[in-house]
Parts: C-alpha cells; sequence; structure tokens
C-alpha cells in the first residue's frame, strides 16, 4: 500500500481530511467544518494539547484537594465503591510511577491516603474520586491523540513526493535478524516509539532478574549476591565416592 495513502486514511479516521499537499479540512469543537493550512492545524492542536495539560493539572490538585479533607462522620458506603474507591488510588498511583513521578507531592499524597484507614474517609470522597481518575485517564489519552494527529500532520507537511523516502529512512534503523523484511512491504510506514506505551521502560527495569539481591540496595541493609541459578550438575562431588556421588549419567548406573 502506498505511504502517503495510509497517512490519508489513518487521518480521516481521526476525522481529517486532506486537501492536496498543504491544506486539511476538519470539524472544529463548534461544529462547522474549516479548511486550512497543515502548519496552521498543527499551531492550534499544540495549543490545545497546552490546555488539556494544564485541565490535566487542575484535575491533580483537585484530586488532593479531595483527600486532603477531614470528617468525622461514620462511614456508611456501598462495599463495591469502596472497592472501586481503592482501586482508583492505586491506579493513580501507578499512573504516576509510569512517569518517573514516584517522589512527586501528588505520589506523596496519594501514599499517604493508601496508608489510611478507609473509615477515615466521608462518602463524598469516596464516591467522586472514581469520577477524577476517569477525567484523569480520559485528559491524558486524548492529548496522547492530539499528540499523534500532529505528528502525523507533520509527516503530511514534508510533501507527497518526498514522503516515503523519508519515512523508509527512518524505518532502516531497525536492528534483528528479520529487519529488512518489512521495508519492501512497507508494513512500517513510520518510526514506531515508545511514547505511547508509557512505563515501558520502567516496567524493564523492575523485571525480577535486575533487581533480585538489591532490594535493600538503598535502604542500608546488606546487598544479596543476585541472581544464582544452581545447576547440579556442576556442584563438586567425591571422587572416591562417584558411583553414588556423580550427577554425570554413566554405564555403572545400569548395575544399580
Amino acid at each position: 500500500m502506498d505511504t502517503w495513502l495510509i497517512l490519508e486514511k489513518e487521518l480521516n479516521y481521526y476525522g481529517i481530511r486532506l486537501v492536496g499537499n498543504k491544506k486539511c479540512q476538519f470539524c472544529k469543537e463548534t461544529g462547522t467544518s474549516s479548511t486550512q493550512g497543515i502548519l496552521r492545524t498543527i499551531k492550534e492542536f499544540t495549543k490545545e494539547i497546552k490546555r488539556q495539560k494544564k485541565l490535566l493539572l487542575f484535575l491533580w490538585e483537585e484530586v488532593i484537594h479531595l483527600l486532603k479533607e477531614n470528617t468525622n462522620e461514620p462511614l456508611v458506603c456501598d462495599e463495591k465503591m469502596i472497592n472501586l474507591f481503592i482501586f482508583s488510588l492505586k491506579d493513580m498511583s501507578k499512573f504516576l510511577s509510569c512517569f518517573d513521578l514516584n517522589h512527586s507531592y501528588f505520589d506523596k499524597q496519594l501514599n499517604s491516603a493508601l496508608n489510611r484507614d478507609i473509615n477515615s474517609f466521608s462518602r463524598e470522597q469516596i464516591l467522586k474520586l472514581p469520577n477524577y481518575k476517569i477525567s484523569i485517564d480520559w485528559v491524558h489519552r486524548y492529548i496522547h491523540k492530539l499528540m499523534y494527529i500532529c505528528k502525523l500532520l507533520s509527516y503530511v507537511s514534508v510533501g507527497q513526493e518526498s514522503i516515503a523516502k523519508y519515512l523508509m529512512k527512518n524505518a532502516k534503523g531497525i536492528s534483528g535478524p528479520w529487519a529488512n523484511l518489512d521495508l519492501p512491504q512497507e508494513e512500517r510506514v513510520w518510526p514506531f516509539e515508545d511514547d505511547y506505551l508509557f512505563g515501558r521502560e520502567k516496567d524493564k527495569k523492575r523485571q525480577r532478574r535486575y533487581r533480585k539481591g538489591f532490594e535493600n540496595y538503598n535502604n542500608g541493609g546488606s546487598v544479596g549476591e543476585g541472581h544464582y541459578w544452581r545447576e547440579i550438575r556442576n556442584e563438586p562431588y567425591s571422587w572416591a565416592d562417584r558411583g553414588s556421588e556423580d550427577p554425570y549419567a554413566h554405564r555403572s548406573l545400569l548395575n544399580r
């Protein structure tokens, strides 16, 4: 499939129709259709991204303000809502850890809330927090969607004639035994990045093979030897008693 055609189809999916190489048509929030230049559209989406980031920060501040409220009222709430409240707290804490914000102000406040007794929260807090969590997830996904559209439009701005060479040049950086298989097929028409799989590098570093034995590295405790795989065939044994202690199979075992 032609690279330019794939870009057109991808942008059509998000409601943007290309008009030549320099213009595009899309529907604005007011419901009116607008046709304007690619670069101007990128600037508008960039402004919208900044506005959404401010909204995201405002939502996090509202969450912290909600969790700081103290109440002496007895907790009267459905068990399902309590479980949803706890899940929302844990998921928001995981959200921050994926962006290396483990020791940020928001992360400290969430951890403080996770260490509190559930009876210390009011019914209003338990009912409102899941709504904030859903709003934060939605705004975050909307920001990444706009960033993805801006990247596609930046590829369009290169031009239809040179777009294939531009993207194929980036694709040649792929390494591996099957690296060049997809180049003639144009399977990867623009470079793949881990920006849309947030926290992926963090998950790699948290693998057990990299952390085993070093759990107390920064806590003043003793450091282990790391991962040790015991292979019984490599253990020492007495040569005089090799008939019974030798872990390797040999002919004398047939006479036992």
